[in-house]
């Protein structure tokens, strides 16, 4: 029978690579429909928009990228505790 605490961080890390997928998501596609389908887009607004849109998917982008650094070392203690 598995160790329950290689089995707890193997879920924790599925978990967090799960959520920072959905967060990588969460600004991909108004973004990218801001750019691309409505680049004749004009107004006061629209660079504004842009702007904003480029700004949460960077920021999207570092928690996402958190998210899996922290997934990855769930996934090496469990590797740890296998080991011993």
């Amino acid at each position: 029978m598995a160790n329950p605490d290689i089995q707890d961080l193997n879920q924790r890390a599925a978990r967090l690579r799960s959520l920072a997928d959905h967060i990588d998501s969460l600004v991909s596609r108004p973004k990218t429909h801001s750019t691309t389908v409505m680049k004749t887009w004009t107004g006061p607004n629209a660079d504004g928009v842009r702007g904003k849109l480029g700004t949460w998917h960077t920021t999207c982008g570092t928690v996402a990228k958190a998210l899996r650094d922290e997934a990855q070392q769930c996934t090496q203690d469990a590797q740890g505790f296998a080991g011993q």
